[in-house]
C-alpha cells in the first residue's frame, strides 16, 4: 500500500486557564519543535479523497439522502472528510443527532475525518453539552477504520489534526462559524492554531508539493486575525509559492474563490451542503503541473476551476 509519511507535534505552548475553563495562550512566543519525518523512500505522489459538509439536518437526510451517499462513494478512495455541521443547532442539540450522524459515517467504506462545525457545538444553547456530544460521537471518529495514516492532533478535544501522505500535506483544523462563544478561547485557539500551521508549512517544505487546508468556517471577519493579518495565512502561503487547497463548508452553497485573500496559488472552495448535493472527489497528482482536479457526482454542477487540473502554472 502507499506509505504514510508522519510527524509528530509535543504541546509546548505556555497555558493557563481562564475564568471560563479555557485554556489560553499566555504569550505569543512559542519554543521551537521538532517534527520527524518517516523516511521518504517509498513514498507515492497522488492520493484522491472526498469531502462533506453541512449535513444531516432533517430526518429526510438522516433516514435516505446521506446514507445513499455514503454507500455509493467509489471504494477508490482513501478518505472522506466531514467539514463539520453534522446536526442543526437550532434543533436542541440532542444526543439522537449527534448519533445518526456517527452511525451513517460508520458505513463508509473508507476512513471518515470529522472536524467541527458551529453547529455541533459553538452555537448549542448548552455549549458544554454540545462539546460532550461531540467527543462522544465523533472524537478520533477515523480509528474505527483500520488506516495507515500517520495523524498529529492537537486542540482541547484532540479535534484538528494534520498528516503527511504521497507529497501532500494535510491540515484539518478547529475554524467554525457563528458567534464566537468566548472571543478569547476563539482568539488563542486561532493563535495555536496558526502558529502550529505556519511551523508545519515551513519544516516540511521540501516533503509537500501540494497542501491541502479542510475547516468548517467560510472565513469572516472573526477570522481575519488567523487568515488576513500582516502575518495570517493568506501571506504565508503566498511566501511559501505552492498550490493551496482550502475546502470549507458553512455557506451550504458551492462558491469557487482562485486567487483567494489576493494569493494567486490559494484556491478556497465552499462546498454545498449534503441536501444539495453529494461528497465532492478531490483527485490530487503532484507529478502534474496542474494538479489539483475537483468533481461534484452530479455532472450537472459544474467545477469551474478545477474540473480539468489547478492551478494550470505552479510556481
Amino acid at each position: 500500500g502507499a506509505f504514510a509519511g508522519g510527524y509528530f507535534l509535543p504541546d509546548v505552548l505556555g497555558k493557563a486557564e481562564n475564568k471560563q475553563g479555557y485554556e489560553e495562550i499566555e504569550e505569543i512566543e512559542y519554543t521551537p519543535t521538532d517534527i520527524s519525518i518517516s523516511p521518504s523512500s517509498g513514498v507515492g505522489t497522488s492520493i484522491t479523497f472526498y469531502a462533506m459538509a453541512d449535513a444531516p439536518y432533517t430526518d429526510h437526510e438522516r433516514e435516505n439522502i446521506m446514507p445513499y451517499q455514503i454507500k455509493n462513494l467509489s471504494s477508490s478512495a482513501e478518505f472522506l472528510i466531514h467539514l463539520g455541521d453534522l446536526q442543526k443547532a437550532a434543533m436542541g442539540c440532542n444526543e439522537d443527532a449527534y448519533q445518526a450522524a456517527s452511525d451513517i459515517l460508520k458505513q463508509s467504506n473508507m476512513p471518515v475525518f470529522v472536524i467541527p462545525g458551529d453547529n455541533d457545538i459553538n452555537d448549542c444553547a448548552d455549549y458544554e453539552h454540545g462539546e460532550e456530544q461531540w467527543t462522544k460521537h465523533f472524537h478520533l471518529h477515523d480509528k474505527n477504520w483500520d488506516h495507515d495514516f500517520v495523524v498529529s492532533r492537537w486542540g482541547k478535544l484532540e479535534e484538528s489534526f494534520a498528516f503527511l501522505k504521497n507529497r501532500i500535506l494535510f491540515l484539518g483544523l478547529n475554524i467554525v462559524g457563528g458567534s464566537p462563544h468566548s472571543v478569547s478561547e476563539w482568539k488563542s485557539r486561532h493563535s495555536e492554531h496558526l502558529h502550529r500551521v505556519k511551523e508545519l508549512l515551513t519544516k516540511l517544505v521540501d516533503d509537500y508539493d501540494v497542501a491541502v487546508l479542510l475547516a468548517h468556517a467560510s472565513p469572516r471577519s472573526n477570522h481575519a486575525d488567523f487568515f488576513e493579518d500582516e502575518d495570517g495565512l493568506a501571506n504565508f502561503v503566498k511566501n511559501i509559492g505552492k498550490p493551496f487547497l482550502h475546502l470549507h463548508g458553512d455557506d451550504h452553497v458551492w462558491s469557487e474563490k482562485e486567487g483567494a485573500f489576493d494569493v494567486d496559488n490559494y484556491m478556497m472552495v465552499s462546498l454545498d451542503c449534503g441536501e444539495i448535493a453529494s461528497p465532492i472527489k478531490v483527485e490530487i497528482d503532484t507529478r502534474k503541473d496542474n494538479p489539483i482536479k475537483i468533481s461534484r457526482e452530479d455532472e450537472a454542477l459544474v467545477v469551474e476551476c478545477c474540473s480539468e487540473g489547478w492551478p494550470w502554472s505552479t510556481k
